[in-house]
């Protein structure tokens, strides 16, 4: 539940398309990374390896120090503790990026059920819009 002061969830909208630009990003430093490796074990292992680590850089550490992934920088969102409007810690969004692997996994189940589940204030965190955190 949020508390009073705290700018509405970002709209879904809103949030498809750094979700699309950050998986890009991610995906390229697999393949750039990967690249001289012909052997086709080293070369997936080298890939999955720097998708992580371009992953953990981009939505962890970025996120820390800016408030948000390239993505949701470029989309005009950011990441917000909800208790104080301020940047995430490292544990929250070491939590929230691991609770996205999580969500990713469960997509297919609930798309076929038909259930959903939202990003509603994952490890304390909240994507805004920046125009909502001038007000």
């Amino acid at each position: 539940m949020a508390t009073a002061g705290v700018p509405p969830l970002a709209s879904s909208n809103r949030r498809i398309i750094p979700i699309y630009t950050d998986g890009f990003i991610a995906i390229c430093a697999g393949i750039i990374a990967s690249a001289p490796y012909g052997q086709a074990a080293y070369y997936w292992v080298v890939f999955v390896g720097a998708l992580l680590l371009m992953s953990f850089c981009n939505h962890v550490l970025l996120a820390v120090v800016t408030g948000g992934s390239v993505g949701k920088l470029i989309g005009g969102l950011r990441v917000i503790r909800t208790c104080d409007l301020g940047r995430p810690r490292i544990g929250q969004a070491i939590r929230r990026w691991l609770w996205g692997f999580y969500y990713i996994a469960l997509s297919p189940v609930m798309f076929l059920t038909g259930t959903d589940m939202d990003h509603l204030d994952i490890a304390g965190l909240r994507i805004v819009r920046r125009a909502d955190l001038r007000r």
